[in-house]
């Protein structure tokens, strides 16, 4: 629940103590100037508080999938468009998506248009690049399917908008940052396909279809439905302090000792 506000007349400092578990959350705990106080929230002596932001995902079946077995769970509000995430949390670890490759990097052939100057000042704004042969295929659910592009000292990520595996032509949504070079003076960027579900096949991996509201996880040897627990986020901020910045009237004097923030989405 939201805390109460502190409307003020606080002389002396006081904790708040937070008795141990897991709060979990599906927007964040808010804070205003209200709440302007010298107050310490803090973990109760020896125990260990947790306010985590990911729902319990427990309805699972099993079935096959790329020729393996998975787990798969039925997603309502994914389907209706309510709940989307790019996150999944099993027995605490966050869980990789498929990609492709599955390790290591494909290397761009060409970039249409590329500034030659080669360097970071140079300017972004490109959408497109030509992949080496051999190097792509169809792909099922392109939509969901983004590429993600190695460069400089940055990681860029886009939605996948068209892919002609024949051609070899990969157009992407949003327009790069940077030039697509790996380096200032140097070659062309690196890349990889991530969240791609024909990849689905490896222990440890899953994948959201959104069209289909279905969530698959590939589980890992040992792994059973009733000793692991999966989790996936509902909310992007666990905690928030908010100014009223139109009166200039600020969150001052809180503080935060000993509690854990966990398991959000980006």
């Amino acid at each position: 629940k939201q805390p109460y506000h502190i409307s003020g007349g606080i002389r002396e400092p006081f904790a708040v103590w937070i008795r141990g578990g897991v709060y979990r959350v599906d927007s964040p705990i808010l804070f205003d100037e209200r709440d302007s106080a010298p107050v310490t929230y803090a973990a109760y002596p020896g125990e260990q508080p947790v306010i985590d932001g990911s729902r319990l995902i427990t309805a699972w079946e099993e079935a096959t999938v790329n020729g393996v077995g998975v787990w798969v769970a039925d997603m309502p509000d994914v389907r209706s468009g309510n709940w989307s995430f790019r996150e999944l949390f099993v027995n605490g670890s966050r869980a990789p998506r498929p990609r492709f490759p599955n390790n290591g990097l494909f290397h761009m052939a060409e970039v249409p248009g590329l500034s030659p100057a080669g360097s970071w000042t140079s300017g972004g704004g490109y959408t497109r690049f030509v992949a080496e042969e051999g190097n792509l295929k169809a792909m099922q659910n392109l939509q969901d399917v983004e590429v993600v592009f190695v460069h400089f000292w940055i990681e860029e990520r886009s939605s996948v908008a068209a892919l002609d595996a024949r051609s070899g032509e990969v157009e992407f949504d949003r327009p790069s940052r940077a030039p697509l070079y790996a380096a200032s003076g140097g070659d062309l960027a690196d890349y990889y396909f991530d969240n791609v579900f024909d990849e689905l096949k490896e222990p440890g991996q899953w994948y959201l279809d959104r069209a289909e509201g279905k969530l698959y996880y590939v589980p890992k040897t040992g792994e059973t439905r009733e000793n692991t627990e999966i989790s996936a986020p509902g909310t992007l901020q666990l905690l928030v302090l908010q100014a009223n910045a139109e009166e200039n009237r600020h969150v001052e004097f809180l503080r935060f000792k000993g509690i854990t923030f966990q398991n959000t989405d980006w």
